[in-house]
């Protein structure tokens, strides 16, 4: 069994002051820069279903997180809510992928409904000449594994994010983040108001929330990933890369930059020394 490390609960806790943009620019790019030598230590191993997926996951949020910060710097306050609100939902997927092992099910039902919904297209007198190019195109593996799941239909359901968070201890970023953030993703009467005055620099703006926990809320919600990531893959990693997140969430709580000598030790290490090595049984 690989070993696990516990997430403390002062992980989670509210920093005491925000921090200015161009500090979590830092720790954003710093956290970019480690999940790339996080990935690249996938890539020298062989990488079974529920590996590939971590990996996977660990991309999609370090895609995300960049993603926010190039919103924000052209004032898309908004839209930087709508991405955090799917960084939670891969947090939680993930948690409840790992708990319950279901990664093989998982894969399973993604590929079962990705198949329908392209063979839907297919299947469209109207569109069905759109149908075309290799994306389209199945191996014969890909055949095989679609007559199977056709006869044995995938019975994997997405979990209840606030279960998945309840479960976890974390039953406040259900109610003040995913919830919350819920409202920017679904229409709403004031929907684009911030937006008017930040296309027109018309004159006098109202005055608007302060959305900074966003940033910092996005950081954590990334290294709260990598943690299960870390924990849940089949590899042993090095302590550093422990440090590193610890740093992290101590630099959102208390402005503490002792993730900052954690990170340069492991740009100096990396690639030469592997990150990790593959867990005994």
């Amino acid at each position: 069994m690989i070993a696990m490390v516990a997430m403390n609960k002062d992980m989670t806790k509210q920093p005491k002051k925000y921090l200015k943009y161009d500090e979590y620019k830092l720790a954003a790019d710093s956290l970019y820069a480690v999940s790339g030598m996080i990935l690249f230590s996938f890539a020298k191993h062989d990488c079974d279903i529920k590996n590939t997926i971590i990996r996977n996951f660990v991309a999609r949020a370090s895609m995300m997180l960049k993603a926010i910060f190039k919103l924000w710097e052209i004032s898309d306050y908004q839209d930087t809510w709508v991405i955090y609100r799917t960084l939670l939902d891969h947090l939680f997927h993930l948690h409840h992928l790992g708990e319950k092992n279901e990664f093989i099910e998982f894969d399973n039902w993604s590929f079962y409904k990705q198949h329908n919904s392209q063979n839907k297209v297919r299947s469209d007198k109207d569109f069905k000449h759109e149908a075309v190019g290799w994306v389209y195109d199945l191996t014969e593996e890909q055949k095989l594994r679609v007559k199977t799941l056709i006869q044995n239909p995938p019975k994997w359901r997405r979990p209840k994010i606030e279960a998945v968070a309840k479960s976890m201890g974390l039953e406040f970023l259900y109610k003040y983040g995913y919830d919350f953030a819920s409202r920017h993703v679904h229409p709403m009467s004031d929907d684009g108001q911030q937006d008017i005055f930040t296309i027109t620099k018309l004159e006098p703006a109202p005055k608007f929330p302060d959305w900074s926990s966003v940033l910092s809320n996005s950081i954590l919600i990334n290294s709260l990933l990598l943690h299960e990531a870390l924990n849940y893959s089949s590899f042993r990693w090095r302590s550093l890369l422990w440090d590193y997140i610890k740093h992290i969430e101590s630099f959102l709580h208390e402005g503490n930059e002792e993730y900052q000598k954690t990170y340069l030790k492991l740009a100096s290490m990396f690639p030469a020394t592997e990150l990790c090595e593959q867990s005994t049984p």
